[in-house]
């Protein structure tokens, strides 16, 4: 029999063990350099949020920013800062960990949901195939119709990967007096109702988050996986957990805006994330705001008067911060070097379990038959 590799079958359980000792052996310096990451986020988020409102408030809006009370402009910038401040404070390796843990649980469900859907597809068009195999029934008899009075594709119209808000929940950013209300209660934004703010979307994320396995185990180990491809999707999903805090906060900057008047309009998430994942075409516009032309004309806005909302980007932020590219580049390099250790460990182990089922088909093969006396 052919073997398998140049390297005996006994040595591949060894040469396994040594690449996730070197992995052990580099995770805290990558802990390092992720927690160096987002204490650096941490500290020039308020500031750039500052910034691009201030762009929003003076180029943008300026005649709705103008019309406010000095006391209206004083509770906008601070409800600014609370929700800056509050995102930062879950900007952290354990905060970020624990949601990409949930979102890929969430990932999983939705996975489920479809092929539940599908399953239940397949199921009624065989039933409709059985029942046009009958032979027709005499002339003259009686036919019931038992088909359901909505149309055939309305249950299954909805499908992963749509399209559509999350369901309404409380606003992070609502006050004790209830849900946002403003300008989009019937007013001139009513084509866009306030859906969730700094943390209420996260529970109802209609963007993909599914990587190798369904698994989010890498996230709840309480340290850093030693399996190179694990450690992979680990990092994965702590950039994904990172872009939804800051899709969040910007959903709930913009919930503010709307609610003091000086927004017309609110996008809904479903935009924010089909504009951050490259599914819907925008406008040119300055860092970290969102333009999309709208179809129509909204009431009290002239023709073809684009949607503008504030958008958080990483790739803006490490565009804009010095110190932020050189931890991104750090980061780079470590997954780089990680990949490289990641496809020879999927070898390996494709190595080892080609030479255990050699070795186990050898070992039940039937005893040579022996001849007769």
């Amino acid at each position: 029999m052919v073997p398998v590799s140049d390297q005996p079958g006994s040595d591949l359980p060894g040469a396994i063990e040594a690449i996730t000792q070197s992995v052990a052996a580099s995770n805290p310096q990558l802990y390092r350099h992720v927690a160096l990451y987002l204490q650096v986020l941490r500290e020039v988020l308020i500031h750039r949020l500052e910034q691009t409102v201030f762009h929003l408030v003076t180029r943008v809006h300026a005649p709705r920013y103008v019309a406010l009370e000095a006391h209206e402009r004083r509770h906008l910038r601070q409800r600014l800062a609370v929700l800056g401040q509050r995102c930062g404070s879950l900007l952290t390796v354990e905060q970020l960990a624990a949601l990409a843990a949930q979102m890929a649980r969430e990932s999983a469900r939705r996975r489920r949901q479809a092929e539940r859907r599908l399953l239940e597809r397949l199921t009624e068009g065989a039933a409709e195939l059985a029942e046009a195999a009958i032979p027709p029934a005499p002339q003259g008899s009686v036919h019931l119709d038992r088909s359901p009075r909505l149309p055939f594709a309305f249950p299954f119209s909805l499908s992963v990967g749509d399209s559509q808000d999350p369901p309404q929940e409380p606003s992070e950013s609502a006050g004790p007096e209830g849900p946002t209300t403003g300008p989009a209660d019937g007013g001139e934004g009513a084509a866009f109702q306030p859906s969730a703010a700094l943390e209420a979307a996260d529970d109802d994320d209609q963007q993909e988050f599914d990587f190798e396995g369904g698994d989010p185990a890498p996230w709840q180990l309480g340290s850093l996986p030693t399996d190179p491809v694990e450690l992979l999707r680990w990092l994965d999903g702590m950039d994904h957990a990172l872009q939804r805090r800051l899709r969040n906060l910007s959903h709930a900057v913009n919930v503010e805006l709307l609610r003091a008047g000086v927004s017309p309009t609110l996008l809904p998430v479903s935009l924010l994330d089909a504009a951050l994942y490259g599914r819907v075409d925008s406008a040119p516009a300055p860092p970290h705001l969102l333009r999309l032309p709208l179809p129509g004309s909204l009431p009290g806005l002239p023709p073809g008067f684009p949607a503008i909302a504030v958008l958080l980007r990483r790739s803006d932020l490490e565009i804009e911060e010095p110190r932020l590219r050189t931890c991104r580049r750090r980061l780079q390099q470590h997954r780089q070097e990680l990949r490289r250790m990641a496809g020879q460990f999927r070898r390996l182990q494709r190595r080892l379990a080609i030479h255990q089922a050699e070795r186990l088909w050898l070992q039940d093969l039937p005893p040579p038959h022996l001849p007769a006396d």
